[in-house]
């Protein structure tokens, strides 16, 4: 099981501005008819989020310092040791701390490490704006080969490139296969032949307990150096279904808008040699891609940014899984992050084996939310999906948790028996915390809603 929305339609991107210390979460404009719905391994198709229960986020602004009234630990341990105990959340592991001062505010086991699932992306978003620059891009080369009729694709790991005309949906700001054919045109080369160079990843096309049956489900593609809408058949449907040879059809796309003969494309295994090149398209920056890869949850889009991390770290080397983990928790520590326990076999959160504790997510969540913290980092912030406003959390917190509905910002996720939620949130007060919540044994629709009261008592929180 993993984490999965229905597209409802285009519609204005959510740009609601967190800045710290002094938050200023924007949340006027936030409820647009449910731009995205969170399904997290269930498909509900047909529901219609306006319908919710829950009233809209209200809009407003909020100032939060250090001057803000802390919450009591022991006031806020009654309020929600009795949620923490319940039987829906199974085996809960815990952490909240205060931004400004990094005092913990509540835990339960916080050290503990437990499958993280998607919250895993949070990691990997630190790891890359912190290594890489915000405006980074990756470029996709058109050269011609040793034959005069080829034209060589050399891929430098983009897996978001539009197969339509214009950017689709779920990645602006994306190249086009529209503007690859364009570069060759405008080169005055008719090719009769495509080939693509490896690029530059290596090793196995699946991460460590990924199934093949994930690839239709519409979770995961193999990953590989280049290809479009991340491997969707349907490029505006999040939901849709992948291809199991992403780069072939890219290469293929490319040939059909080039009136090329889509059998005459092939993908090669080995560099291929080039004389000439006549340009190359970029994907969106870092800062776009990594909202995409955190509102949409998309598991190839952040392994491809992890793989982009350890390219930066070590160009020469060609990169797999191991590469990108590893890079990931290297970038980490470096910025004195303790990542001792955590245990990564992939960047998304697929996999089973994954290990990361409650405490280990709310550190990283403060290298954004802290004092002192660059805004390429605050931009982590404004990349989280919004409760009941977007993303995987578009039709959650209704009902009890209607109070955090516009004020909590956090990351989903969900494996089978495990479900977690990590992120910041306002209280009352005006006082910001970043909260990470690991429930396992139990079934994510059982835990979800818990969780989500968690939080929300977070945001009405005095607790003095």
């Amino acid at each position: 099981m993993t984490e999965r929305r229905v597209w409802r339609g285009r519609g204005p991107a959510w740009r609601i501005g967190v800045v710290l210390v002094t938050v200023a979460l924007l949340v006027a404009g936030l409820v647009v008819a449910a731009l995205l719905t969170d399904v997290e391994g269930e498909l509900r198709a047909g529901r219609d989020v306006s319908a919710s229960a829950s009233p809209p986020p209200s809009p407003g602004l909020v100032a939060a310092g250090d001057d803000a009234p802390t919450p009591d630990p022991a006031a806020l341990d009654g309020i929600l040791g009795p949620l923490a105990s319940s039987p829906a959340v199974g085996d809960l592991t815990a952490s909240v701390v205060d931004d400004a001062t990094g005092q913990v505010l509540w835990e339960r086991r916080p050290r503990d490490a437990r499958a993280p699932a998607s919250t895993v992306k949070l990691l990997t978003a630190v790891a890359a704006l912190s290594r890489l620059p915000a405006d980074a891009r990756v470029e996709t080369v058109l050269a011609r080969g040793t034959r005069p009729d080829t034209l060589v694709v050399i891929p430098g790991g983009d897996p978001t490139m539009s197969g339509t005309a214009e950017p689709g949906p779920l990645f602006p700001g994306s190249a086009t296969i529209a503007q690859a054919a364009g570069v060759v045109r405008t080169a005055g080369q008719t090719p009769a032949r495509i080939v693509v160079a490896p690029g530059p990843y290596t090793g196995p096309r699946l991460g460590p307990g990924w199934s093949p049956v994930d690839i239709a489900a519409g979770n995961i593609a193999p990953v590989q150096a280049w290809m479009l809408d991340a491997g969707r058949l349907d490029p505006a449907d999040e939901y849709s279904p992948r291809t199991s040879e992403p780069t072939l059809a890219a290469g293929r796309a490319l040939a059909r808008e080039l009136g090329v003969d889509p059998a005459e494309v092939q993908v090669s295994e080995e560099p291929v040699e080039t004389t000439e090149e006549f340009g190359r398209v970029s994907s969106a920056p870092l800062t776009e891609r990594v909202r995409s890869m955190l509102v949409h949850s998309d598991n190839v889009l952040a392994e491809a940014i992890c793989r982009e991390v350890a390219l930066d770290r070590n160009p020469d080397q060609a990169v797999g899984f191991t590469a990108g983990t590893t890079a990931v928790v290297d970038t980490l520590a470096e910025r004195g992050l303790d990542m001792s326990g955590v245990r990564l076999d992939d960047c998304s959160g697929m996999s089973a084996g994954n290990r990361l504790s409650a405490a280990a997510l709310t550190d990283v969540l403060r290298t954004a939310a802290a004092p002192g913290a660059t805004r390429e980092l605050r931009d982590l912030l404004d990349a989280l999906p919004v409760a009941a406003g977007s993303g995987t959390l578009a039709d959650r917190f209704d009902g009890p948790s209607a109070a955090g509905a516009g004020w909590v910002r956090a990351k989903t996720g969900t494996l089978r028996e495990t479900s977690a939620l990590a992120g910041t949130v306002t209280s009352a007060d005006g006082r910001t915390m970043s909260f990470a919540l690991l429930a396992s044994g139990t079934d994510p629709t059982v835990a979800r809603p818990v969780l989500d009261r968690i939080a929300a008592e977070l945001r009405n929180c005095g607790c003095r």
